[in-house]
């Protein structure tokens, strides 16, 4: 297993402790139904990998949360909570030293005009070394 991995697999556990939410098998395209929302959706997005002089790399991988809600109420209020939710759960600046550093980096809001649906994506940035044999 690879570290971009084990930091999603760590991600996905601290997000199940979440009440209310389903959550799509990790890595499928399974579409959401919507009788299956409010759904959570982890994902990776970009790496950045700076090569080091004895082999070894340092890299910066970004992963996104993304939170897709349905309601007949304030859709903005809604994908609020949700991030809110997200944020408390994923406090651990090292998720729990899986990597040197993770911490949010960007908050995405979106409506969707025609349904009663939102979705909010929280970009995290988990920074980690891979040494020259793990490569």
């Amino acid at each position: 297993m690879t570290q971009r991995i084990t930091i999603r697999d760590a991600v996905l556990n601290k997000l199940q402790t979440l009440s209310g939410y389903a959550f799509p098998p990790p890595g499928t395209t399974e579409e959401i139904d919507s009788k299956n929302l409010p759904a959570i959706v982890v994902g990776f997005a970009t790496e950045n990998i700076e090569h080091e002089m004895h082999g070894g790399t340092g890299r910066q991988l970004d992963l996104t949360i993304a939170a897709v809600v349905k309601t007949s109420g304030d859709v903005y209020a809604a994908l609020d909570q949700a991030a809110e939710e997200i944020e408390h759960a994923l406090q651990d600046a090292t998720l729990e030293n899986t990597c040197d550093l993770f911490l949010l980096n960007q908050t995405q809001f979106a409506l969707d005009q025609d349904h009663p649906l939102g979705e909010v994506r929280l970009i995290y940035r988990a920074q980690y070394s891979t040494e020259p044999s793990a490569l």
